[in-house]
């Protein structure tokens, strides 16, 4: 199974954008399920599944910080070093013109840290306080190790089993569909499974309502019915609720209705992913029951037990440190830094990804092949480590030495193409090459390197500026220059080094003097 690279039609001018593009709407997916028999003809009866209870003596999961800059009971806001009224208003949800309009006397082009602020609409309530799962069971990190989605369904009764669609000529299965998700956004699987149980039954149900079959995941929207289309939008639900409260300084849901709740300040990451994925789904009501310790929680427990029994926290220390990497390409070649702090996959994971372009191809190479050009150039190891994983479009180089990438410091290189590709398993070094950039894998319209990290699964964003009290990100740092990223928004950056010539800026042409790198 593998990702076809995006068409780009007549835009063979744009060899250097490092922007996402979407998969078609018009794309024709083609959706079976065939009936569970044998090859004899015999209807297959799935031996009784032994469901898992909660302990009599639940584990209790890790105390989380609380957020002081939210005072919840007073509608006050104590303004935090690096805030401006518009940061203010994204993280409640409000203008600039609401907060200017409940505080008269403030100037508004200046704020002092500790100054009061008064937030429209008084106190807001606050989200239910269970947790649902631990931070290590929503990212596909150590605790998902030796998980095997296929080995689950084996078993199951369900629509799963028998699924498949055909997206570009090529027929997929629901494993795989559920793998290849769980692989690209870094989310833990069992979570995924869960979720399509709870919302579409396709575990356990061999015959789930037409409803249920077009939107499994119970995110309905005209044009992404269909499993693939239907995990892809929840990964990055779950992605966009744990980065957010994580790494964003997000404390504010928003319910389908356009009701506002506070987080409760006492959840951790992974509960507030899965508040904010159900939350897109269904009516408030309905919400409150999902995650109420009654609702998707008892479908965890049925299929995998307490997930608090083998918690692994906390998923990142506090003092998480990066060791010394390079810049991932050849000394000698000048490449382009064309792209700031943006998604590693899709825009609600954490923003650790940054983009280089490689020199420009020779013009045969691009009148042969368009701006979706196998380069000639490399990419290479930043530092020493062994290939986890290569294929689809990445090269996985798993830092700590065991070939785990759930495990540890990770390098995710993505858009790199077949040909000449390092195999997975090589243990290489510093500069080794692994592969030619191209726009295989995940979403691309230009040919480039999309580099991002990973520490036990779990994203680490560029920068920090809005993190969750106690949390702190180490500098991404290769070579000499540090990166860094324009708040708010994606894809813009700079990076610098000490000394001379210390500065460059992320920008997606060949013609600006400050985007050129070389070493």
């Amino acid at each position: 199974m593998s990702w076809k690279k995006c068409a780009v039609g007549l835009a063979l001018i744009l060899l250097l954008s490092a922007a996402a593009c979407s998969r078609s709407s018009t794309k024709v997916i083609y959706i079976t399920a065939t009936p569970l028999y044998d090859e004899a003809g015999n209807v297959i009866v799935p031996p009784t599944m032994t469901q898992n209870r909660p302990t009599d003596t639940p584990v209790v999961p890790t105390p989380n910080p609380t957020r002081p800059a939210v005072q919840q009971d007073s509608g006050l806001y104590s303004v935090q070093p690096g805030d401006t009224l518009g940061t203010v208003a994204q993280l409640y949800g409000i203008t600039i013109e609401q907060i200017v309009a409940a505080n008269t006397t403030i100037d508004p082009n200046t704020l002092e840290v500790g100054q009061l602020l008064t937030i429209p609409g008084g106190s807001l309530p606050n989200t239910p306080n269970a947790k649902l799962i631990p931070d290590s069971e929503l990212v596909y990190g150590p605790t998902a190790t030796n998980f095997s989605v296929a080995g689950t369904v084996k078993f199951r009764q369900g629509f799963l089993k028998a699924y498949s669609e055909t997206v570009d000529e090529e027929v997929w299965s629901g494993v795989e569909i559920v793998d290849f998700i769980a692989n690209s956004y870094s989310i833990n699987p069992r979570v995924l499974l869960a979720l399509l149980e709870y919302r579409g039954g396709w575990l356990d149900d061999p015959y789930p309502s037409d409803a249920q079959i077009a939107y499994p995941m119970g995110i309905v929207k005209e044009g992404r019915e269909g499993l693939l289309r239907q995990m892809l939008d929840a990964a990055d639900a779950l992605n966009y609720g744990y980065y957010g409260w994580k790494y964003r300084g997000t404390v504010t849901l928003t319910l389908l209705d356009g009701q506002r709740l506070f987080y409760a300040p006492d959840l951790n990451a992974g509960s507030v992913a899965v508040q904010y994925m159900l939350s897109v789904t269904t009516d408030p009501a309905q919400w409150q029951r999902d995650v109420h310790p009654t609702g998707f929680f008892q479908t965890y427990l049925a299929l995998f037990g307490d997930p608090f029994v083998h918690a692994f926290e906390p998923i990142t220390p506090s003092d998480l440190t990066q060791s010394s990497w390079a810049l991932p390409f050849a000394k000698g070649e000048e490449w382009v830094f064309t792209g700031g702090p943006h998604g590693a996959y899709n825009s609600g994971s954490a923003w650790s990804a940054v983009d280089f372009a490689p020199p420009e191809p020779p013009d045969e190479i691009k009148l042969a092949q368009g701006a979706c050009y196998v380069s000639p150039n490399w990419a290479t190891a930043a530092a020493p480590g062994v290939i986890a994983r290569s294929g689809e479009g990445y090269v996985i180089l798993d830092l700590d030495g065991d070939g785990n990438e759930r495990t540890g410091w990770n390098l995710v290189y993505l858009h790199m193409d077949d040909y000449e590709r390092i195999p997975a398993g090589t243990t290489v070094q510093a500069g080794d090459k692994l592969a030619h950039p191209s726009c295989q894998g995940g979403f691309s319209n230009g040919t480039h390197l999309h580099i991002s990290r990973r520490y036990n699964g779990e994203w680490i964003p560029v920068v920090c500026e809005d993190c969750a009290p106690g949390v702190t990100v180490p500098p991404f740092v290769l070579g000499e220059w540090t990166m860094f990223g324009l708040e708010n928004q994606e894809y813009q950056g700079y990076m610098t080094r000490p000394g001379e010539d210390n500065y460059r800026q992320a920008e997606q042409t060949r013609d600006y003097e400050f985007n050129k790198v070389i070493w």
